[in-house]
């Protein structure tokens, strides 16, 4: 992800693209998934490809790609706008692969590994990647309570998909209030779950699941690199 802030050419994007397709192929994971990834944030992609085409000025009057009515739309402004809607897609796509093909625990092992060259700052990783770990798995049972508070607000009249924008937030209130005392209520039972069951500092805690380094694990390295030096070669030729 951090690699799509770098690119800056057409030809990377696609380059990018093929590597995640290739991922979404070797995971066999159902199509079905990525695309309701992408559908659960697409409103927010296309208000940001609308914000780019409105406010990107033409630098001269070569750069005006049409007028309608008061509105004129440069080029420069379809290019980010363009831009903007392939960044998000790969964004998504890559978030969505790592989540549906590696549970959170393995998530939060891989983060605490990684960050092992820092502890000597002082900075206690193994409390990190736990906070990420029970976050991650707080995610599935806020969704499904929020769905649940949402049908009970409904079945009580509350509609926040129908009149002005400031009613439908106000509608929200309701839902959000609930939501967030189960959230405080969910922390201080799970809590005292851990103090019941010895859980004192996360420093001497041993894991079950020790992981270990494959071929797999060296080629997928190896191959990010290479993508890596291909993206950048193409920004630079890009320039020229």
């Amino acid at each position: 992800m951090i690699l799509i802030l770098f690119t800056d050419s057409f030809f990377s994007y696609l380059v990018l693209f093929i590597y995640i397709f290739i991922g979404m192929f070797l995971s066999k994971i159902p199509l079905k998934v990525f695309y309701l990834g992408l559908r659960s944030i697409m409103a927010l992609i296309i208000l940001m490809v609308f914000i780019q085409i409105l406010f990107t000025p033409p630098q001269n009057s070569s750069d005006t790609a049409f007028r309608f009515l008061f509105i004129t739309v440069s080029k420069d402004g379809l290019i980010n706008s363009l831009i903007v809607f392939l960044r998000f897609s790969l964004m998504i796509l890559m978030t969505t692969l790592l989540t549906a093909s590696t549970s959170s625990s393995q998530i939060a092992d891989g983060i605490s590994y990684l960050l092992k060259p820092i502890s000597f700052l002082g900075f206690d990783v193994k409390k990190f990647s736990m906070m990420i770990s029970m976050a991650l798995r707080f995610v599935p049972i806020f969704s499904d309570e929020f769905i649940s508070i949402s049908d009970a607000q409904r079945s009580r009249g509350l509609s926040y998909k129908s009149g002005s924008l400031l009613k439908r937030i106000k509608a929200l209130i309701p839902m959000f209030i609930p939501l967030i005392a189960l959230a405080f209520k969910k922390a201080l039972v799970l809590a005292d779950a851990m103090q019941v069951r010895g859980f004192i500092d996360a420093d001497n805690r041993t894991s079950l699941h020790e992981l270990k380094i494959t071929y797999l694990d060296y080629f997928l390295i190896l191959s990010f690199v290479l993508i890596s030096i291909l993206v950048f070669l193409s920004n630079f030729y890009a320039e020229l």
